[in-house]
């Protein structure tokens, strides 16, 4: 059955985030956000407010149809969520984190009823592993890789 996660984390070189910014093909700043930053905007709390993305509510929507999955249905129903910064409390406020959501761990089923993007693939988005098994947003650098 699908899974809704959220991550907040530090944003290192092996995160894909620093990849994208690297190859240019971020929005321009630089990548991730500064926790200081973040923290005064939310009054000195450990947590964060984001817009739920229309494409994964969509997603969720379908999900929770073919499941039943109330909590997935719930998830759909959310304009934004809140993630926990909890756990970075003690870093400097200089460090830059990175934060996000999505849906995992799809059934066959759920697959099957979720729309498919035709657009064409530009190749210079293609990222290539290996990925951390532990953190797929991170890739295993090599020695070669410098």
């Amino acid at each position: 059955m699908a899974r809704f996660y959220t991550f907040a984390e530090v944003l290192t070189p092996e995160h894909i985030e620093w990849e994208v910014h690297a190859r240019g093909l971020g929005c321009g700043r630089e990548p991730g956000l500064v926790l200081h930053e973040v923290l005064d905007r939310n009054g000195g709390r450990y947590e964060i407010r984001m817009p739920v993305d229309e494409r994964i509510r969509e997603q969720a929507r379908i999900c929770a149809q073919v499941s039943g999955d109330e909590e997935m249905a719930r998830i759909a129903s959310l304009s934004e969520v809140t993630i926990s910064l909890e756990h970075l409390r003690g870093l400097d406020p200089g460090t830059r984190i990175v934060c996000g959501y999505g849906l995992e761990d799809f059934t066959d089923a759920e697959r099957g009823r979720l729309p498919r993007i035709e657009d064409p693939v530009d190749p210079a988005r293609v990222f290539e592993g290996p990925f951390d098994p532990a953190n797929p947003r991170r890739i295993l650098r090599t020695s070669a890789d410098g």
